[in-house]
């Protein structure tokens, strides 16, 4: 299995993947910083060992969010030799836009 997830470098955590219970007011709302910086990491888990982990960032170093290209880049780079070394290996995305460029 593989995924990829943004960490937020302002300490904001995305209420869509994290949750958190409190005997305080469940209505309390946060208002999160617009467009804050963040970092994209994607790692993938096989039965015997752990694959990446790989930042999606450009060639200064910048972090960037994925697109078609840096995901295209990231599977030639990592996935493509570990596959060319294991035939048995299967990998699997979801239809994310990233994943499904033209």
């Amino acid at each position: 299995m593989s995924d990829e997830t943004h960490f937020y470098l302002n300490g904001y955590d995305n209420k869509q993947n994290c949750r958190f219970w409190s005997s305080k007011n469940p209505r309390a709302t946060h208002q999160p910083q617009l467009n804050p910086s963040k970092c994209t990491v994607w790692i993938g888990v096989m039965a015997n060992r752990v694959i990446g982990s790989y930042f999606f960032e450009n060639e200064d170093g910048t972090p960037e969010t994925i697109s078609g290209t840096s995901y295209k880049t990231m599977i030639e780079s990592i996935l493509r030799p570990i596959a060319e070394q294991n035939p048995n290996l299967w990998f699997q995305q979801d239809g994310v836009t990233a994943h499904t460029p033209r």
